[in-house]
């Protein structure tokens, strides 16, 4: 397992199945080498939750670098890792992917066991935001003015 860890892609392709509540800390405290109260503090929680967060996280890391973890093995049977696929999610959605990296993340979320939900999340989060349009209900009517006057001028 150690010897997998060691192996960079095996490493990402595991912290990006981490929730990202226990990815943060994780990458924050032992990849960054920031203390514990840095870490707690940025995430803008107490110091025990930090250090649970972090405890968590290292295990869940562990456990997904375990050989028998079935869904690790999924994602490595992959043509393109879940860490490289959630690189281009953002470019896929706004169609600026070429055709062959197109057809990579699209042949990934067909297979891949924990990627689909992310999409799918992000899919609807961007379907919500289309619907606010109206700047009133995105930016302060303050703002919004002081944008307006900015610009008129």
């Amino acid at each position: 397992m150690l010897e997998r860890a060691e192996q960079h892609e095996d490493l990402e392709d595991a912290l990006a199945r981490l929730p990202v509540i226990l990815r943060i800390p994780v990458v924050l405290h032992d990849a960054l080498a920031w203390t514990g109260p840095e870490v707690a503090e940025a995430l803008g929680i107490g110091l025990p939750a930090a250090k649970q967060r972090l405890r968590r996280g290292r295990m869940m890391l562990v456990s997904a670098l375990a050989e028998d973890d079935a869904k690790r093995r999924a994602s490595l049977d992959q043509p393109l890792r879940c860490w490289r696929a959630r690189r281009h999610v953002s470019a896929y959605l706004d169609g600026e992917l070429d055709p062959s990296t197109a057809g990579a993340v699209e042949a990934h979320l067909a297979s891949c066991p924990t990627c689909p939900p992310l999409y799918a999340a992000l899919v609807g989060v961007r379907a919500r935001m289309e619907g606010l349009r109206d700047s009133d209900s995105v930016i302060e009517r303050d703002i919004a003015e002081h944008i307006r006057e900015r610009l008129g001028a």
